[in-house]
């Protein structure tokens, strides 16, 4: 019996082997032998997963051979040199999107198109162009700079007659220099509007786009950027031009902007060697390099703006210039709230569209001792009119009228946009967006806490706390608290740097 019981313990040792030891040593001697054969595939099968080589939503895992690698330490370019400068005059004109007479009757199709949008003066834009272009002939300046979104939606034959008027004002002896916006290449938008249709035109290419506007800095520019219709243009001997171009057009254009590998590259090697002269550069995009409304908060900023924004700062590079927003702003970085005033940090521009009332653009003065002022104008519409001999009311008294335009489309599309509300409120909460909606596009500075106050924001608060809406509001009535039509920038030479 005894024999027997010991004769079946050695029989199910010896099936456990069989079944589970010799398995197991077979695979760590092929895994040893076959490591060479496996090394292209970390040493596992194709198409298996492990932990180190798993990723997640939001997070990074990190190996050892990546945790242990030293970043290459940041490029220093020394002190800044302290040079005289060249006293400069620059204006700035933003989001002029242009529109030929020759693609629209003027009719059903142009007026739903209008009124639905966001307050453009598009029938009387050649009016507005001719008294802007009166004004800039006048002043004489070193260049202007228009900053994207040159026409309404990209339109070969907006192009084509922009460029016509661009060439008057360089006949006048005013450099033009000209970057795309996002509605300005390979976009599938372009149309024409005649009685109760809208049709589709042919736009134009990147390759088109450098064509017609050629003449306007592209010809003239010291240097140009490898992948982008970027370029760098020598104002004088201590001012340049930076001129990006932030668009993405490659298959067909989108509302979003970045800045390009081997652009971001080129700047950097552009502002290296200016630096390195005194020279003070210029930037100049179409989209915003920093967050800087509360209202438009998608799309606007450079996606990789923060590491444009060191590579800018790191040459102590002055301010940076945009559009995009259609919305007059200007904001200084700072590193960190509550910050010192004598603290460097680049500043920022942002022109309103010169087609929005009270049709603005900006007036640039580089001084001598290196510091920047800046205010915005208006196009006086009504004395160019006066002038002219013209007989319609609306363009003699065109301040009046643009103000009236914009409060009507701007009201009629926010009081069909609230409801459920009584008419008599949302009469009041309508009046009350429109004023806030025209401040803030023209840059004009609010009462924050008077403004909370009035009975139309009272409503707004009561009624449609929380929405979208609400807090546009909000964001309008909080951007509004600074100063935003003029700016004393000062050398960045003279400021602390932390």
């Amino acid at each position: 019996m005894k024999k027997r019981l010991l004769l079946l313990l050695m029989l199910l040792f010896a099936l456990f082997a069989v079944i589970f030891v010799i398995p197991e040593i077979l695979e760590r001697e092929s895994g040893i032998s076959g490591t060479t054969e496996s090394a292209q595939t970390g040493g596992k099968e194709p198409g298996t997963e492990t932990l180190e080589s798993r990723t997640f939503p939001y997070e990074t895992v990190w190996t050892e051979t990546e945790s242990q690698t030293e970043k290459e330490p940041e490029y220093d370019p020394g002190e800044p040199v302290d040079r005289e400068k060249i006293v400069t005059n620059l204006l700035f004109a933003s989001d002029t999107h242009y529109m030929s007479p020759n693609l629209t009757d003027y009719g059903d199709a142009f007026h739903e198109m209008v009124d639905n949008g966001d307050g453009k003066v598009i029938q009387y834009m050649p009016q507005i162009w001719e008294a802007f272009s009166q004004e800039v002939m006048a002043a004489q300046p070193d260049a202007l700079v228009l900053s994207g979104d040159l026409t309404l939606d990209g339109e070969k034959t907006n192009h084509l007659e922009l460029a016509g008027r661009l060439r008057e004002l360089e006949a006048g002896g005013v450099p033009v220099l000209v970057i795309p916006g996002n509605h300005d290449i390979n976009n599938h938008r372009a149309s024409a509007y005649f009685g109760s249709e809208r049709t589709y035109v042919e736009n134009v290419s990147p390759e088109e786009f450098l064509e017609i506007y050629g003449e306007f800095g592209y010809e003239e520019a010291a240097g140009h950027a490898p992948d982008s219709l970027s370029y760098l243009y020598i104002l004088n001997d201590t001012t340049w031009m930076l001129m990006l171009d932030t668009c993405v057009y490659e298959p067909e254009n989108q509302v979003y902007g970045v800045i390009s590998e081997g652009t971001m590259e080129w700047m950097e090697q552009c502002l290296r060697d200016a630096y390195s002269q005194g020279i003070t550069v210029i930037p100049v995009a179409h989209h915003n390099l920093q967050e800087i409304s509360r209202v438009y908060v998608e799309e606007c900023v450079i996606e990789n703006h923060m590491e444009a924004m060191k590579i800018l700062e790191r040459y102590l590079t002055p301010a940076f210039f945009s559009g995009h927003l259609h919305v007059q702003r200007i904001m200084k970085h700072i590193l960190e709230p509550g910050a010192d005033s004598d603290v460097y940090g680049i500043w920022e521009v942002v022109s309103n569209s010169l087609m929005i009332p009270p049709c603005q653009y900006g007036s640039l003065t580089l001084n001598g001792d290196g510091s920047l002022s800046y205010h915005t104008k208006n196009v006086d519409v009504s004395a160019w009119a006066a002038a002219k001999g013209e007989t319609n009311p609306e363009l003699l008294d065109f301040a009046a009228f643009s103000d009236s335009y914009l409060r009507t489309v701007v009201k009629e599309q926010t009081y069909r946009s609230i409801e459920d509300i009584p008419d008599y409120i949302r009469e009041i909460m309508a009046d009350f967006y429109t004023e806030l909606y025209q401040d803030y596009y023209a840059g004009k500075q609010v009462n924050y806490s008077e403004k909370k106050k009035e009975q139309g924001y009272i409503f707004w608060d009561r009624f449609m706390n929380p929405s979208m809406q609400f807090r546009q509001v909000e964001g309008m009535m909080r951007d509004g608290m600074a100063v935003n039509n003029q700016a004393e920038i000062p050398n960045p030479v003279w400021m602390r740097r932390e």
